[in-house]
């Protein structure tokens, strides 16, 4: 998995709810997480920043990128600010694949 973006929510790790906890060998293997990117509006009554930063913190915080728009309510993408952010988030975790190039180069 690339990654994962969360629009006005939050991130609901494993080991929040009970029967959901990682075993110990992996409690702590930051390789295995994905990379998350919250963005929430610093206006947002519903998710506020405060709730971001909490998700940010109970999953691997090394894999979240917190994105907190200035003068966002609880809505969706609205912004170009916000689209560049999401973009940039994308393209340094998606791999482009030439399909026309494979199985030519063994």
């Amino acid at each position: 998995l690339g990654g994962a973006i969360c629009i006005a929510g939050g991130i609901q790790t494993e080991g929040n709810l009970p029967g959901t906890e990682l075993p110990k060998k992996h409690a702590n293997n930051q390789n295995q997480a994905t990379d998350v990117l919250i963005i929430a509006g610093s206006d947002d009554p519903t998710y506020p920043k405060e709730a971001a930063q909490l998700s940010k913190q109970s999953y691997h915080s090394s894999k979240v990128q917190l994105h907190v728009q200035k003068g966002k309510g609880h809505a969706m993408i609205g912004s170009k600010e916000e689209m560049r952010v999401i973009m940039e988030f994308l393209s340094k975790r998606l791999v482009r694949r030439m399909v026309s190039m494979e199985g030519h180069c063994r």
